[in-house]
């Protein structure tokens, strides 16, 4: 990996989406956090070790945040932009207001993932009309060079935040969805960190995997099969091998979608 110079920035970006966290060898872990720049430009935000940063630097979704980023030649995804070494998040907005975000996102709306794809593009927002959100068990164990990065991470940070980083939820959610322009149907994984940690959050209150899963399932229908909503799959490509995933869901009241089509 090497820097591209002459690509160092400082950019504003609206966080949309962040992605379940993976064991990373040099960051411990690693979040990919999605969103769109001032300029109406999707970013793609790496490597953020989350919950090893300082409380002030954790955002939320719909938070601006302020950050040093430059080109590499490790990803060469139009998108994505490296954050400069100990450099500092800064959150200087947070956007509650629906209004405000479509305002932020509507210049990253395409028709299709393959009208994406035939501009060179990796991230992007689909309308879609959303079918079911299930899962499938998830098998997979921490590796042993993971498991070693995790026990390294111990010397350097708390003790609940290494047990955090090494809780597996041990489920892979995938949403089933028609894309609205192409009429074309998808069965996607959906990595927004929001569904696992929701799932968790279910598991302590009701005390059972299964209860948990409906219940998340239940939440997460309520949002996206309301028929007053519409609803976009925030998608991006797999850095090594390509496939589209869904990276978050994103909805608005039908209203704010159709009144912006006037003008």
């Amino acid at each position: 990996m090497a820097r591209i110079i002459g690509t160092e920035r400082t950019i504003d970006v609206l966080i949309n989406c962040k992605t379940y966290p993976a064991v990373s060898k040099k960051y411990i872990e690693t979040v990919c956090t999605g969103g769109v720049s001032r300029g109406g430009k999707f970013v793609r935000l790496y490597p953020i070790p989350f919950r090893l940063l300082s409380e002030k630097e954790q955002y939320d979704r719909w938070d601006v945040v302020r950050v040093k980023v430059y080109n590499d030649t490790k990803d060469t995804r139009r998108e994505s932009a490296h954050l400069e070494p100990a450099a500092t998040i800064q959150i200087i907005d947070k956007i509650r207001k629906d209004q405000v975000k479509w305002d932020w996102m509507k210049s990253c709306v395409f028709d299709s993932a393959d009208a994406m794809e035939s501009k060179g593009l990796t991230n992007g927002l689909v309308e879609i009309v959303p079918e079911e959100l299930y899962w499938e068990s998830e098998k997979k164990t921490w590796s042993p060079a993971q498991l070693e990065t995790l026990n390294q991470g111990n010397l350097f940070h708390k003790q609940s935040v290494m047990e955090s980083l090494a809780d597996r939820v041990p489920w892979q959610f995938k949403l089933r969805f028609t894309e609205k322009n192409s009429g074309r149907k998808f069965d996607q994984k959906v990595l927004a960190w929001s569904y696992y940690q929701g799932y968790r959050n279910c598991l302590v209150d009701l005390g059972n995997e299964q209860a948990a899963l409906a219940a998340l399932r239940e939440k997460v229908h309520k949002s996206i099969l309301d028929p007053k909503r519409s609803v976009f799959a925030i998608l991006g490509t797999h850095s090594r091998f390509g496939q589209w995933m869904i990276s978050g869901l994103y909805h608005l009241p039908k209203t704010i979608r159709e009144n912006s089509s006037l003008f």
